[in-house]
């Protein structure tokens, strides 16, 4: 297949500056083309004409009194009035541009504007003639003038308007050029999260900076897919050899059982039973830690529709049942009731090993809170306690297969409750999040499950 010509950011850019400038340019020229076409044919006059027509006035006016002074001598390019005594004897300015000429004629400032200019005519009586003109290229015809608005300030808002709507255009464009390119890159990060990184279009880009993030985002989502397949089937392969090495434990450890029991009835001496006593608590306690085992390795149950009352009355048993014999008091606060979807015997064993956890390491007379609530669309089920609290090693691991914490371990502690309560959270799409309580007062385990409506 033959290579694809990719265009480059750079490339990009300097188009649309060349094009912004260029287009601004080329409305300028034409512009300034008709302007002067419209001069050439007459519809409009050039500037220099109310100046000139100003200019001749100033020579009528200066030989005539205010009595003989006719304004038919004077062109209407010009605007005038006459002034003997601060009193105005004839004008044909607006009042607004009266009180400009006569603030202008007793030597104020600042009150003309950009285009305009005035001449203090004294003429023969000692009265004044005020005219006033405006630099600007009027309509040549006297009735346009006195009906249309000012030529020149309407032409200099189209050109604004013209080069704004071009500059506005080429924006446009070059970000829909943009857009475009983005878009690849949001279908390439959602084929990343559902792990098919096949559909990631990599030749769908045109620019060579995003083609080749694409490609980049193509080679990490491959290699993360690979990553978690592979992770996963080790996961499998590890459960697959639990499962395998719990069941062949299990008939040895039957055997063993059964003849210390087979022991235990016959006539042994003090020393003999202390011994068969010995053995069969171990055999106990390693039935025990395969049963675990089975549990923590096993497929995840399926979900059901069950009122979460229903599960925080089982767990308040349950806490009474642990807290009772430890002297350890229980507080329970059930902030909110609802239905939840979930696998409820999965819960509810999860839930159960963080209130062991809890009163195994709360010193009697300590308290262990469980409470029950919701945050946004998710069910928190929060078990906190007055002990030592986790160690940073413990808040960092916790929650791995067979991992126990040496600060907070003893004799019946497996490592796998809290790794069964994390496992039982990641199939519901939630979490579980380990954390101390402020100023070392205790440990937080928390359940944090999507509410299914």
């Amino acid at each position: 297949m033959a290579k694809r010509k990719l265009t480059s950011l750079r490339t990009v850019l300097l188009r649309y500056l060349l094009l912004c400038g260029g287009g601004c340019a080329l409305i300028l020229v034409l512009w300034w083309i008709i302007f002067m076409q419209l001069i050439n044919i007459g519809f409009l006059l050039p500037a220099v004409a109310s100046a000139q027509a100003c200019a001749d006035a100033r020579e009528t006016v200066a030989a005539v009194t205010a009595e003989t002074f006719d304004s038919n001598q004077i062109s209407d390019l010009c605007r005038w009035a006459v002034v003997q005594n601060d009193a105005v004897l004839q004008t044909n300015m607006t009042a607004r541009q009266l009180k400009i000429a006569l603030n202008d004629f007793h030597g104020g400032s600042g009150n003309l504007g950009y285009t305009q200019y005035q001449y203090d005519v004294k003429m023969a009586d000692g009265s004044f003639c005020l005219l006033q003109y405006d630099y600007a290229t009027p309509y040549a015809d006297p009735a346009l003038r006195d009906t249309l608005p000012e030529f020149q300030t309407c032409y200099f808002v189209l050109l604004a308007a013209l080069i704004l709507v071009w500059l506005g255009w080429q924006t446009h464009c070059t970000v829909r050029v943009f857009a475009a390119e983005t878009t690849c890159l949001h279908r390439a990060v959602d084929a990343i999260a559902a792990q098919q990184p096949e559909r990631i279009d990599a030749d769908g880009a045109h620019l060579r900076e995003f083609s080749a993030t694409l490609h980049a985002m193509q080679t990490m989502g491959r290699e993360l897919t690979d990553s978690l397949q592979s992770q996963w089937r080790m996961e499998q392969q590890r459960n697959e050899q639990i499962a395998a090495l719990t069941h062949d434990l299990k008939t040895p450890l039957s055997i063993i059982q059964g003849n210390a029991d087979l022991l235990a009835e016959d006539d042994l001496t003090a020393a003999q039973q202390t011994q068969v006593e010995a053995i069969l608590r171990g055999t106990d306690r390693a039935q025990q830690y395969l049963a675990a085992l089975r549990t923590a390795c096993a497929p995840p149950a399926t979900r059901e529709t069950f009122p979460s009352h229903t599960l925080v009355n089982e767990l308040a048993e349950t806490a009474r049942a642990l807290c009772a014999p430890a002297g350890v008091q229980l507080i329970l606060n059930e902030q909110w009731q609802g239905t939840l979807c979930a696998a409820q015997c999965d819960l509810l064993r999860a839930a159960e090993n963080l209130l062991d956890n809890a009163v195994r390491y709360t010193p009697r007379g300590g308290t262990v809170t469980l409470l029950v609530t919701k945050e946004k669309q998710d069910f928190i089920l929060r078990v906190t306690d007055t002990g030592p609290g986790f160690t940073p090693e413990a808040l960092a691991k916790a929650g791995e297969m067979l991992y126990t914490d040496a600060a907070r371990s003893d004799a019946a502690h497996q490592g796998l409750g809290l790794y069964f309560a994390r496992k039982v959270a990641q199939s519901h799409g939630g979490v579980l999040v380990l954390s101390n309580l402020p100023a070392a007062h205790g440990a937080c385990a928390e359940l944090r499950l999507p509410i299914c409506e």
